[in-house]
């Protein structure tokens, strides 16, 4: 699996992740915002965006599937459950479906609520564990409940998945809410590796 981290550089502060099979070039475009920078990168890389998955319904996750979409005729896959909200859903995901990419990834969506009643992450079962986990997890904390969200399911979805995961996990969240910006791009396999430890109520 290759993993490339885009630095929107925006005012939100926005990660959007390509996720690629070596073998094909085929690649996955997660909450892809400013479409441009990722298409530009997988231009770079001579990857194909085939799908787009959106973790949740909020625009600053899903307000470049138009523009991405129009570009590459990818896929656009999210939660069942917010698929009307989103608009252009092709496929509706429920726990444990897989997001199969080219030949090599596959990619299990968890159910995880509480920042939104209908949020996502994607786990890959690999060596190394992957999870990409839109606005529930953190690179400084866990994700608000200010807009839709509930916190008593967000404490529910650490406890009974996020802190099961093996402490080898590497987290590569929605959002970079340190102090200091990333570069604009880093190469695969360059998330923040996040200890994963039992949560306490919010």
């Amino acid at each position: 699996m290759l993993t490339e981290r885009i630095w929107s550089g925006n005012s939100l502060r926005n990660f959007h992740y390509l996720i690629a099979c070596a073998e094909s070039g085929e690649a996955l475009a997660v909450d892809p915002l400013e479409w441009r920078l990722c298409l530009e990168a997988a231009r770079k890389r001579g990857w194909e965006i085939t799908q787009i998955l959106n973790t949740h319904e909020h625009t600053d996750h899903t307000g470049g599937n138009a523009g991405l979409k129009a570009a590459t005729h990818a896929k656009v896959a999210a939660h069942a459950a917010a698929a009307a909200r989103i608009g252009g859903v092709d496929r509706g995901l429920a726990r444990g479906d897989v997001i199969k990419v080219g030949r090599t990834v596959e990619l299990e969506c968890l159910d995880t609520p509480g920042h939104t009643l209908s949020h996502i992450c994607l786990l890959s079962r690999t060596q190394e564990p992957a999870l990409f986990c839109g606005d529930t997890l953190f690179n400084a904390g866990a994700g608000n409940c200010f807009n839709g969200g509930d916190p008593e399911k967000l404490y529910d979805s650490f406890v009974t998945q996020l802190a099961r995961l093996p402490d080898e996990t590497r987290v590569f969240p929605g959002h970079e809410y340190l102090a200091r910006p990333p570069a604009r791009t880093r190469r695969s396999c360059s998330g923040r590796r996040a200890i994963m430890t039992r949560p306490r109520r919010w």
